[in-house]
């Protein structure tokens, strides 16, 4: 289950959008300049990432949020749209799917440049556990023809019935999008995560301890913009991109990534 998440190098250059601790999240430059709009769920009162998208983008983002719904400063009235919805797997009195969401909302760009529709959006997930339901009860093949990459936090990963899910999870979406970038929300801690592994040099099986954030900010992108992918060998958290979700903490462990590695080489 550990190998869903073999980190990969993208060969696209990373960015940080949103508050330089919780709120931000980093994407490859690509999938956000490749992509025609910004769908994102769990907003709570923080559209710093929203904002900093428009910045740098100029197009429009969709924010859902079936609690707070959200409040738009007024000089981005015109490019940041609210709605008081969440996101669910099967459609709910207050909750729908990014699918019909963005069938619903999203109306096709021309690019006069490329002569072409913009028709990708980024799809960033912050809903505090039903992450599990959407991405169980969703088609990941169509998500991928719409999205240039996701952006999603994955919660509560110490508890062993949410772990399974989670690890469904990554291998769905693992077939349609590399996993780019990794960091541990270090408002909560790293927990012992036991497998059991094979050792491949002498065919045996062996028990491994990892240690692994209970909280993981993730980051995709579309395997059509990363054709030239490659298992990433660097060192997580990266210095110059993460920051800590809660400076009075110390940065997540992220360790176990280069056990991975190892296993691989």
């Amino acid at each position: 289950m550990i190998e869903q998440l073999k980190l990969y190098d993208s060969r696209l250059p990373k960015i940080r959008l949103g508050n330089p601790c919780d709120g931000g999240y980093v994407c490859p430059v690509q999938a956000v300049s490749l992509s025609s709009a910004l769908f994102t769920y769990g907003i709570g009162n923080d559209l710093s990432f929203e904002l900093d998208y428009v910045r740098v983008t100029n197009r429009k983002a969709f924010c859902f949020d079936h609690v707070t719904g959200g409040v738009v400063p007024h000089n981005f009235s015109n490019k940041v749209f609210c709605f008081k919805e969440g996101l669910s797997g099967t459609k709910q009195e207050q909750t729908d799917n990014f699918l019909a969401h963005y069938d619903k909302y999203f109306e096709l760009q021309w690019n006069e440049e490329d002569q072409r529709f913009l028709e990708k959006v980024l799809l960033k997930i912050d809903v505090e556990g039903c992450e599990y339901e959407f991405i169980q009860n969703t088609n990941f093949e169509i998500v991928s023809k719409i999205t240039t990459g996701i952006l999603i936090e994955f919660h509560d990963l110490d508890q062993e019935k949410t772990r399974n899910s989670f690890f469904e999870c990554l291998s769905k979406i693992n077939q349609y999008f590399y996993l780019c970038h990794v960091h541990g929300n270090n408002n909560t801690a790293n927990f012992d995560f036991f497998e059991k592994r094979i050792a491949k040099n002498v065919n045996e099986y062996y028990v491994e301890k990892f240690s692994i954030p209970k909280t993981l900010e993730l980051s995709f992108v579309n395997k059509e913009l990363a054709s030239n992918a490659r298992l990433d060998v660097k060192s997580y958290p990266c210095p110059f991109l993460d920051m800590p979700n809660n400076i009075l903490n110390p940065q997540n462990d992220l360790s176990f990534l280069k056990k991975l590695e190892n296993e691989t080489n």
